[in-house]
């Protein structure tokens, strides 16, 4: 029996390794072993295989074969089995990827050039509408203590009361809907 240099996490990749030490030609051994040189970006690396990265390709090759509605499926060993060939044997699937020296080899990261912010230009609108924040703004740069609607009712900018000079007996919807119309003009409906 061949001995793999394969190492060892869970109950699964350990009978995947026993399978492949009974299997594997001395040719695929050495493959598992030693790892395969591949050129990538100009540059000769050694191409090494594990169970880790087995059992990713295998989980991916299981989904493949999933019907997208169903829960869970079943996949039998003999074709678990030859997925692990074909992971080993395939040199196109990348594993790890070490230099010629062993270490790792750990891709350079090409940062992007910082591009400087576009300047934004403000949209100015043809009458715009006031909306309830700009009449706020336009309150506070006044810096007044009060505001007078259309001489019936004022608003204490301090306490954000609304007071009326008129008689009190109008209903308090007379008085929002003055208040509404004086702020947003012709613009608001009232029915």
């Amino acid at each position: 029996m061949i001995k793999l240099n394969l190492e060892v996490k869970t109950n699964e990749e350990k009978r995947i390794k026993e399978y492949l030490e009974e299997n594997v030609s001395e040719t695929l051994a050495d493959k598992i072993n030693n790892g395969v040189h591949i050129i990538k970006n100009d540059k000769e690396l050694i191409n090494k295989k594990d169970l880790s990265g087995f059992m990713n390709y295998a989980s991916a090759e299981a989904r493949k074969l999933v019907n997208n509605n169903v829960r869970c499926a079943c996949i039998e060993d003999t074709t678990v089995f030859g997925w692990a060939i074909h992971y080993f044997e395939e040199d196109s699937i990348e594993g790890k990827l070490y230099n010629l020296d062993g270490t790792e080899n750990k891709p350079e990261i090409k940062s992007k050039p910082i591009e400087k912010p576009k300047e934004v230009k403000p949209i100015i609108k043809q009458n715009p509408q006031q909306n309830m924040f700009d009449l706020m703004l336009k309150m506070e740069s006044e810096e007044k203590e009060e505001i007078i609607i259309n001489e019936e009712l004022k608003i204490d900018q301090k306490t954000g009361l609304v007071e009326t000079t008129k008689d009190l007996k109008e209903s308090f919807d007379e008085q929002i809907t003055i208040l509404l119309c004086s702020v947003f003009g012709d613009k608001l409906e009232v029915k």
